[in-house]
């Protein structure tokens, strides 16, 4: 498999959630993924690099805003 493609496993080892979420999340329109003829469902690394940022920026937006209300 080349490098620049990822499977369930791989993107659900990288974003930090579990493999359903994964297929969660393609449904969602949120990740796309090219499924293969025998099913197997493939994701572009750059695609689960601009998701995973996505969440990270997601993640210091919430924790700075929650720091905030607690001043």
């Amino acid at each position: 498999m080349s490098s620049n493609i990822l499977g369930t496993t791989d993107v659900a080892l990288r974003l930090g959630c579990s493999t359903e979420r994964v297929r969660q999340l393609e449904r969602e329109g949120k990740l796309p993924a090219e499924k293969m003829p025998r099913g197997r469902r493939v994701f572009r690394t750059e695609d689960v690099e601009r998701l995973a940022e996505e969440r990270e920026r997601q993640k210091q937006t919430k924790s700075t805003s929650i720091g905030t209300q607690q001043m």
